[in-house]
């Protein structure tokens, strides 16, 4: 997300799944003289001719003509051997317990592995295991009989057809795995994913089940390009975080794209159409523990360039918090936008038209921030009751309307507002009426207009030191400390002031709070190299304290305090170790933290 002073432009990209996974080497230089030398030689040989010797003991074995089952195959293959499974039907259930890579002659029409309606049909219990090209169906009806269940790591599950099972493919406490190009039909649950983390779910087809694709209690995973159609739940998320559902299509469900009590995700690029009920929908149920009912809601989610169309509800927040709603097309639904009972959300630079009944319907939600939207042609623009809101930016905005520069607050396009605009900025003299609330600064035309490139974001907080006014002394080294900010400051990146004819920069970056951690690591002097980017989203929400921890090169600047004050919070110094060892409790950074 880029910063800057009006509007929000979330560009569209397209989530390209990296599947190969980077390798980082290290050189050691050694010094060997006289017989050493020798000895490592002797060794090198050694280690060659073993390497050797693995890869040749390598075999391929094939099922039926080496072994009539595959599970008889397996017990005789060792780690790194291949199973070729020929065409036909095999009906038993699999336990895989080996680095192994199982794949059918040709493909999952012609071969078939069928559980017989009992039991788990494969079972994935090492690492490194590829399953590819097969049938797998008819496991037992019941938890926790699945089509392809994975309680390893590091797996690849490619261009299978799962169906008739309890769950299709299921992931139990199971990270870094690949799921691709899989066919789930007609199961309980498609694709599941339960307490897993850093697996990609990528390109497949999850149709006719009860829930399409499913994670619970499940993180930093990445769902692009899949598609999800005519099941009661398209995607799901129930008690998960920092994952990012990105470019897949949600089809003819009853739900296309669900979350309970879920945080910290990104929604985006995706196409939700002709769905029962809604689109995208954020709710916050009731959740019993220990016998005590607990509210929990879905907070710091980011729904940008989606495409919402032809659903009962479009976006829908039920018991929700700051969460980012933006650059979203909202049509032809019975209800745009709708919140209940939420509120300090941002909504802005949506398109939300020709909707049936409202276009944005808020109940006992205040406190958003809705601007530079556009409401066109819904039968209802809008309905409040019993909330109160802001209607337009919350600091002016400098842009260009019919040729001329203007600096003022801006709201948003109502194509039923009938005010003028004696002044000719743009912006009607007469606010736009809402139950009781009010757009004061209703534009004249849709809000695209208003900008001559184009729109940058919502004047979204930086969380920004400054130079100090004296940098020295200055050295590398490891600061630990804390940041509590007074505004909500959403960050992609850190920046590093560097003394001046230095190449001061931050090698690594760590920000925590009880719930979450983000990273960002230096890739050398290249590019912007004095800029650094964060595995995921940094939300830091005010009045609330994180943990930072920044290793320093060469030369950053420094302010020499043991807590310093910015415009939007305070960062405060816990111990800084210099390249030398030394320690002090008043060095702190100088950095920035934006998008």
């Amino acid at each position: 997300m880029t910063v800057a002073r009006s509007g929000l432009n979330l560009e569209r990209h397209d989530l390209t799944v990296d599947v190969m996974k980077k390798k980082i080497k290290r050189k050691e230089g050694i010094r060997m003289r006289g017989n050493t030398k020798h000895l490592v030689f002797s060794v090198c040989v050694a280690f060659v001719l073993c390497a050797f010797a693995s890869v040749a003991s390598a075999r391929t074995i094939y099922v039926p003509d080496d072994y009539a089952k595959i599970q008889w195959a397996v017990d005789n293959a060792s780690d790194g051997d291949t199973i070729i499974v020929r065409d036909g039907n095999y009906y038993e259930n699999v336990v895989v317990s080996k680095k192994l890579t199982i794949k059918s002659e040709n493909g999952s029409d012609n071969c078939i592995i069928d559980g017989g309606g009992s039991g788990t049909v494969i079972t994935l219990n090492a690492n490194g295991i590829t399953i590819e090209g097969f049938t797998v169906r008819n496991s037992g009806s019941y938890w926790p009989d699945v089509g392809i269940k994975v309680v390893s790591n590091a797996n690849n599950i490619t261009y299978n057809c799962i169906t008739n099972n309890w769950a299709g493919i299921y992931l139990n406490s199971s990270c870094n795995n690949n799921i691709y190009n899989n066919n789930a039909s007609n199961n309980s649950c498609g694709i599941g994913l339960s307490s897993s983390s850093s697996n990609t779910i990528a390109n497949n087809i999850v149709s006719n089940n009860d829930c399409g694709i499913r994670l619970s209690l499940s993180s930093n995973n990445i769902i692009a390009n899949n598609t999800a159609l005519n099941n009661d739940y398209g995607i799901h998320l129930s008690l998960s975080s920092n994952n990012i559902i990105a470019s897949n299509t949600a089809l003819n469900n009853d739900y296309g794209i669900l979350f309970e009590s879920s945080s910290n995700n990104t929604i985006t690029n995706n196409t939700v159409s002709s769905n029962n009920y809604y689109g995208i929908h954020l709710v916050s149920p009731w959740i019993i523990i220990i016998g005590a009912g607990r509210l929990t809601s879905s907070s710091n989610n980011i729904i940008v360039n989606n495409t919402v169309s032809n659903n009962y509800g479009g976006i829908c927040l039920l018991g929700s918090s700051n969460n980012t709603i933006a650059n979203n097309i909202v049509s032809n639904n019975d209800y745009g936008i709708h919140l209940l009972d939420s509120g300090n959300n941002t909504i802005a630079n949506n398109t939300v038209s020709s909707n049936n009944d409202y276009g944005i319907l808020l109940a006992c939600s205040s406190i958003n921030i809705i601007y530079l939207n556009n409401f066109i042609n819904n039968t209802d623009q809008v309905y409040s009751y019993d909330s109160t809101n802001i209607w337009n930016s919350t600091e002016k905005i400098t842009y260009t309307y019919n040729g001329k520069q203007y600096t003022n607050y801006l709201g948003n396009y109502w194509s039923d507002y009938k005010g003028g605009d004696a002044d000719s900025d743009g912006v009607g003299d007469t606010p736009y009426s809402i139950d009781g609330d009010a757009d004061n600064y209703p534009l004249m035309q849709p809000w695209e207009r208003y900008f001559p490139t184009a729109p940058t974001p919502i004047p979204v907080q930086t969380f920004d030191t400054g130079r100090p006014d004296n940098p020295y002394p200055s050295i590398s080294g490891k600061f630990v400390g804390t940041i509590k900010t007074d505004k909500k400051i959403i960050a992609k990146k850190l920046y590093t002031y560097a003394c001046e004819g230095t190449g001061g920069h931050t090698e690594y970056a760590l920000i925590c709070n009880s719930s979450w951690c983000a990273e960002a690591k230096w890739e050398g002097y290249r590019g912007d190299w004095m800029n650094i980017s964060f595995n995921r989203t940094v939300v830091l929400m005010p009045y609330e304290t994180y943990n930072i921890t920044i290793v320093t090169g060469s030369y950053p600047q420094i302010h020499h305090t043991h807590s310093l004050k910015t415009e939007n919070g305070f960062i405060n110094c816990t111990e800084f170790t210099d390249a030398n060892g030394n320690k002090y409790e008043n060095w702190i950074p100088a950095i920035k933290l934006w998008s």
